[in-house]
């Protein structure tokens, strides 16, 4: 599949912002609960972490329920979108002495001095980037000698899969909505790219997770297709058409389900130490 000339717009993410866990249906925190034991060394209280790019702060929320409450470490959430940084800070805001979140471009992080931090973390993003090998770099640049890189990308991302069917269903003529960045589906690219930004090969290992949203999970996506996604996935249809997309979505939520017993989400993750 193609990948998109643009990101979806701000207000995109800025919707998103306000129910973010149950619209991803907890895909994103999953995979990257599943991914924390790989991390090495561990997040602990003394550790001074980077949540890049981290929207609400869902990787933020995985580390320190993975931890007690007197071992927090450091951590700054950035995110460019105000929308999800406001969100991450009323999520934290308990904690905002330890926890902090602000507005901050992946690409341009030189208000942070190099080798800050111990741990850097990048959980779905890196496709949404305009110039993922100067974000990579920056990544590179601010960790600390033995630090180390948590990136996280799709291998399959199961609400395309289904937004692709649905679309077929109605508008089997056209092709399916193209996705930003999604050579990165690919094997290898990520790891390429992060050994370009200045990681050891050696150094640099990839693993592949998955996870299958369903229940409450499940639901939560059908929403988000049915509202946000709709606009993009059904642009330039007719009225016509167009009313028939809830009917598609259900129909190609079912066939997922039949198939893999929900939502299948598969992905690359790569561990790189400096």
């Amino acid at each position: 599949m193609a990948s998109m000339d643009k990101n979806p717009p701000s207000q995109y993410f800025t919707s998103l912002s306000r129910n973010y866990s149950r619209q991803t249906g907890n895909s994103t925190r999953a995979i990257f609960a599943s991914s924390l034991g790989l991390i090495v060394p561990s997040i602990t209280s003394s550790s001074v972490v980077h949540d890049n790019a981290g929207g609400v702060g869902t990787a933020t929320s995985v580390i320190l329920d993975s931890l007690d409450q007197n071992e927090l470490p450091e951590v700054l959430i950035t995110d460019n979108n105000p929308g999800m940084v406001a969100a991450a800070t009323d999520t934290f805001k308990d904690m905002n002495t330890r926890i902090t979140a602000t507005v901050m471009d992946s690409h341009d992080l030189t208000s942070i001095p190099d080798a800050k931090f111990t741990h850097s973390i990048l959980n779905f993003s890196v496709f949404l980037f305009p110039d993922a090998l100067k974000a990579l770099r920056e990544i590179h640049r601010t960790l600390q000698p033995d630090g180390v890189a948590a990136l996280l990308t799709w291998k399959r991302f199961g609400f395309a899969s289904v937004i692709h069917v649905a679309q077929s269903l109605v508008r089997p003529d056209l092709p399916p909505m193209p996705l930003p960045g999604s050579h990165f589906y690919n094997e290898g690219v990520l790891a390429k790219l992060v050994i370009e930004a200045g990681f050891n090969k050696a150094r640099v290992e990839v693993v592949q997770k998955d996870t299958v949203r369903t229940g409450e999970d499940l639901e939560g996506m059908k929403e988000f297709m049915l509202a946000d996604l709709s606009n993009m996935a059904t642009k330039d249809w007719t009225p016509e058409e167009k009313k028939r997309w809830p009917a598609a979505i259900e129909e190609a939520i079912e066939r997922e389900v039949q198939q893999y017993g929900g939502i299948w989400f598969e992905a690359w993750i790569v561990i790189a130490q400096k």
